[in-house]
Formats: C-alpha cells, structure tokens, sequence
C-alpha cells in the first residue's frame, strides 16, 4: 500500500480533550470537533490513538507535566503532544489535551479550552479566576493583574450569557453549589461577544463543570471547562441539577408578554436573572448586575420584597420602577414561585408587573 492510499484514523489530527474535574472519573469531551460529553476515553480513541494517548494523557494528569516526543508505531513514526490544562487559581490539573500527527504533517492549531475556577465560601462569597484561553473565548481583553472580568455570577449571567440562556445557566449552577454531590454538568449556551461595540457576536459554547467540597476553608470550588462548538448537545447533563426543557419554556412564555413586565428573580440575593421583551418596551431602567435595589423605589421596596416573598399570585401590591429618563413610575406588582419538597415558597420567583394608573 503507498502513501496515496493509506487510510487515516478518525483520531489521528485532532486535538483530544479530557476533563479530569474529578481525577477518579476523566471523561472524554471532544475529538476534534466532535462532543463525546464525558464518555470513556479508551473506548471512543481509534487503536492507534488508545496505544498513544490513553497512557500518556493520564501519566500527564498526574504530573502535569507537558510531553512532546516522536514515537514509532508500526512503522511509522508520530509526533505526540500531552498538554496539561490547569486551574487558574490553584494551579491544579483539571484537563487534559493530546494529539498525535505523523511526523512530516503540519500540526493543526490547538482550539482555545477555558478553564475557571470559583472559590465559594461558607457565606456564599465566591472568588472568580479565568485562564488566558477563557478570556480569549469570549474575546475580552485582559487587563493587569485581573483574574476574572465579572464581580460575581450575576453579572456573568446578565453580562455576557445570552438572554434566551440566562435562566438555564443560573439555575443549573445554583442547583449544582446547592446541592454539592461533585456530579458532572455539561450544558450548552450562548455568549454574547463584543457587547459594547458595532460589531457584537454569538458563539455556541459547552461548559463541563463540577462542584466540590473543600474542608480546608469550609467551602467549595466550582471548576469548569469551557470551548467553543459546533454542534449543540441536544439533551444536557444536569443530574439533579433542574430540567433544560423547563428553562426554555420560561423563555418561551416571557416573549409572549406583551401588555405587562415579566421578571425572574432569585430571592437569596434580589437580583433578576431573566426579564421579557417588554422591560425595555416599557422603558424600564436595566438594574446593574441585575440587583433589583437599583430599580425599585426606595420607599416601596420592602413592600416589593414582601409581595415577593409571599408569592401569591391573588396578591398584588403598587411599586414604583426607575425608568430611563430617571423617574418613577407605578407598577402593579404580583408574583408566583413553586413551593419546595417542604411545601415552602422557593428561591426563585417569576413576577409579573403592569402599569398602574396614575
């Protein structure tokens, strides 16, 4: 057989990626462009690529050391190439990526993998650290010594994740620091680039994250890989975390608004992580980082808060909203929110808001 008509490998190539979130169980997230979500790493590899990688790839997760070495299989010699990825803020291993090429090929260029790392305290505090490939994904420059271009979550959240995703994101994260079970969660969403110019962008992006406890602060870490795709997983990894459909049918119900305001809002911190169209229709202020403090009339406030937290849609109360032109203006508020396991209301409640007569 002569070189014209030898057959390559579907590995062969192509950057591999392994997500070693949790060391014990690695799971296999793209060969190439192509989502594997987490599956085996050795079973999914073409022969060639499992006598190469498998080994290499976790000798690397181990040590972190970088490999670069030509070997000879079969005949023919290959240049391998293992590439630790670590956490921006702990400098520890969280995934790896290989590939191998004949020696005489030219090396594709290796695809931007985001990592980030958040240090949630026991009071909810949580410190934000992104890699240099993160920055470059979302195409946002860094500056000095920043480790992250969010204060905390909600800003990433209102900032920078597409609107029709919002909900999905925050709630799938909530759920997974709530809950602490160090479970893996894979969900695609939608990033909105270059916000603040003529020209922004969209890119499809997945993010694989777990979370886990840490006893020496008496916190957690949330650690997560992120890179940019081409196929959007249809069916999302979120075990126990929430439903992907429900999401996307709240987004679904706020579209049709269209002679009142609709607003998400989670209660641990009152801030809105998803509002309707007609927010900005009615000419409605847009809260910083979502904080609705920013937006409510001072002396209504806690009258807001308490029609908030009781959730009884029958039940609805007059609060003034910061408008663009810096007045205020009367809205009839009520809300609803589905009671926990306890029968209690839940954190997050969906409120509804006409205007009032004046």
């Amino acid at each position: 057989m002569n070189a014209g008509s030898e057959t390559r490998s579907n590995t062969e190539n192509r950057w591999v990626l392994v997500d070693f979130l949790n060391s014990e169980q690695p799971g296999l997230l793209s060969i190439g462009a192509v989502n594997y979500s987490g599956a085996s790493v050795r079973k999914n590899l073409d022969v060639v690529g499992r006598e190469l990688l498998v080994d290499r790839i976790r000798l690397v997760a181990e040590t972190g050391q970088e490999t670069d070495e030509v070997v000879n299989l079969r005949g023919i010699d290959y240049r391998v190439l293992t590439m630790p990825l670590r956490g921006p803020a702990t400098n520890t291993v969280l995934a790896v990526t290989a590939i191998y090429k004949r020696v005489e090929d030219e090396l594709p260029e290796r695809p931007p993998i985001g990592v980030l790392e958040w240090k949630i305290s026991f009071d909810g505090h949580i410190e934000t650290a992104w890699n240099d490939d993160l920055f470059r994904i979302y195409e946002i420059e860094r500056t000095g010594t920043s480790t992250s271009p969010t204060g905390d979550m909600n800003q990433w959240v209102s900032e920078l994740i597409s609107p029709e995703d919002r909900t999905r994101m925050k709630v799938t994260i909530d759920a997974a620091i709530r809950s602490g079970n160090a479970q893996r969660y894979l969900v695609p969403y939608k990033v909105i680039t270059r916000s603040n110019t003529d020209n922004p962008g969209v890119k499809n992006l997945e993010v694989s994250g777990r979370v886990l406890p840490d006893e020496t602060f008496e916190g957690k870490w949330l650690r997560a890989i992120t890179r940019e795709v081409q196929e959007i997983t249809p069916s999302p990894i979120t075990p126990g975390f929430g439903d992907f459909q429900s999401s996307s049918l709240l987004r679904a119900v706020f579209d049709l608004a269209s002679d009142q305001v609709l607003m998400a809002v989670d209660t641990s911190c009152w801030q809105t992580f998803m509002t309707s169209p007609t927010w900005h229709k009615f000419g409605i202020r847009t809260p910083r980082f979502g904080y609705l403090p920013h937006v409510v009339h001072p002396d209504d406030y806690r009258a807001f808060r308490e029609i908030v937290e009781e959730s009884r849609p029958a039940t609805a109360a007059i609060v003034r909203l910061q408008h663009t032109d810096g007045s205020y203006n009367p809205y009839n508020v009520a809300a609803s929110s589905a009671p926990d396991d306890n029968g209690t209301t839940g954190r997050y409640s969906v409120v509804r808001m006409s205007p009032a007569p004046v």
